[in-house]
């Protein structure tokens, strides 16, 4: 484990301080913010957008990069004689999609009002309408030589009505603070909706490119969920799409090309890109620190990664052996096993009505870790105790994915004598021929079990986020009726 993560340390998957430490912030300030303000809207969101999000592939990264390059260096002018199915197309887009918001906004906005407020409020949906326009343009289609040359064009485009206004007027110090508001309205009219449509493209382009890859993002989920949880921290710049930095490391689509960038520009064109950097960046790291909070549901994905597919050859027998032997991430697998099976003996007996007094009253003689955790247990269960078949076993009164969790955990404490079995053999083996290959007997039982572990923790992770969302949801077995009612009997006695 190393403190502070770098490119290769994120690349290998390799775990640091930084990054275990933004895992627990993360997931104590989404239920932070649930407790404060009453509120799981964004904890549903947050798991039911990650798993789609952890599905990223190198294959769907290249096709994403691809697809998000060619729309950034396009040098096609969009106009009615050169293309004019792309004009039209976007013509009617921006056009429909903002006179649909005008008229959605103009009962709320409008009636009722007369005289400067009726103007004002008037203007300001007109203004908020071009913006919306500007948006659906930049994300459907650029139109000119390029979104790079469109950017430059906003900044010339400001500079040139600021200077039409300077020759016109003169200098003075009215003028002077026209010419200001006329700079900072130009910027925040054309600039700000540059941003976001831009990053509205990128956003449909890591969608589609996922999508375009649903077999290679399943094999890559693990590797993606343990590289977020452990070795991506704030230090690792975010990018416009992941993977940009790769193939171009001056790219302005990361924040470091980016920055580097803007110390060459002008103050009008730095000005805005001040306005661009929230806007496309600061999605990356709420969408990171959005995967790490939901950590308190999907951490048994950590099982997942070994026996996805049969190993071929001596040399991947092998691999499998010493993965399952003595690798970090199997290391991993074996704490939350240990985590999950203390987890268990205390849960269980601080529900057990015999045991509840005793315990308590000896609280101060137990160990300070022991007394922490008792601690968490008490906080969970003051303030998340809807969620608690999540975190508390009742070993007489397991849930179904309490039974999943327990023997995922149970074939990972298996594993570890197993499979130092199997490796000492071999390791014998290998003393008399340098190129021998495990026990075909014992590659077979390793991978049976590593198989049954991943199908664990699969069903767990189904079974669980339905009782999640059903629990966030304050739903009770009484609303799980008629066609839901499979999801009462499930979970009805859980709720």
């Amino acid at each position: 484990m190393r403190l502070l993560s770098t490119p290769d340390s994120v690349a290998e998957n390799e775990p640091t301080a930084l990054a275990i430490v933004e895992t627990l912030l993360a997931v104590a300030a989404y239920w932070g913010i649930a407790w404060w303000f009453d509120s799981h809207i964004h904890l549903l969101v947050s798991i039911s957008v990650a798993p789609l999000l952890l599905l990223r592939s190198r294959e769907s990264t290249d096709r994403g990069v691809r697809w998000l390059l060619d729309y950034w260096q396009d040098d096609t002018e969009i106009t009615p004689k050169e293309a004019p199915l792309r004009f039209w197309g976007t013509v009617l887009a921006s056009g429909s999609i903002s006179a649909t918001c005008a008229y959605a906004l103009a009962e709320p906005f409008l009636v009722g009002e007369a005289g400067w407020p009726l103007f004002l409020h008037a203007f300001g949906l007109g203004m908020l309408c071009i913006a919306i326009a500007i948006i659906v343009a930049v994300a459907v289609a650029v139109a000119g030589a390029g979104a790079g040359a469109v950017a430059g064009a906003v900044a010339g485009a400001v500079a040139g009505a600021v200077a039409v206004v300077r020759a016109g007027a003169g200098a003075g110090a009215g003028v002077t603070m026209a010419v200001g508001a006329l700079k900072a309205f130009g910027f925040l009219l054309f600039g700000v909706p540059f941003g976001v449509g831009t990053w509205l493209r990128s956003l449909g382009v890591r969608v589609l490119a996922t999508l375009r890859h649903p077999v290679a993002g399943i094999e890559a989920l693990p590797g993606n969920w343990r590289r977020i949880l452990w070795a991506v921290d704030c230090r690792h710049a975010p990018e416009l799409l992941p993977g940009l930095s790769a193939h171009d490391t001056n790219t302005v689509l990361s924040l470091p090309g980016f920055m580097e960038k803007m110390r060459t520009w002008d103050w009008s064109d730095r000005f805005l890109g001040i306005m661009v950097i929230p806007i496309w960046f600061l999605p990356g790291f709420l969408y990171r620190w959005s995967l790490k909070s939901t950590c308190w549901l999907y951490l048994p994905l950590i099982y997942l990664g070994n026996g996805l597919r049969r190993p071929r050859g001596a040399r991947e027998e092998g691999e499998l052996v010493a993965g399952l032997y003595k690798s970090r991430v199997e290391g991993l697998r074996r704490a939350l096993a240990v985590g999950v099976a203390a987890s268990l003996v205390v849960t269980t007996a601080l529900n057990h009505p015999t045991l509840q007094g005793s315990i308590r009253e000896s609280l101060g003689q137990f160990p300070l870790v022991l007394q922490s955790y008792l601690w968490v247990l008490g906080v969970l269960a003051e303030r998340a105790s809807g969620l608690s078949h999540l975190w508390a076993f009742d070993l007489f009164d397991l849930a179904p994915w309490q039974w999943l969790n327990l023997l995922g955990a149970m074939i990972t404490g298996i594993l570890f004598f197993y499979s130092d079995r199997a490796n000492r053999i071999w390791g014998l083996a290998r003393e008399r021929d340098p190129e021998a290959a495990p026990e075909a007997a014992h590659v077979t039982g390793l991978l049976a079990m590593a198989r049954l572990r991943n199908l664990c923790a699969v069903f767990y992770v189904f079974l669980a986020f339905g009782y999640g969302v059903l629990a966030l949801e304050g739903s009770g077995s009484e609303s799980l009726t008629g066609w839901l009612g499979f999801l009462g009997t499930l979970y009805g006695g859980y709720l």
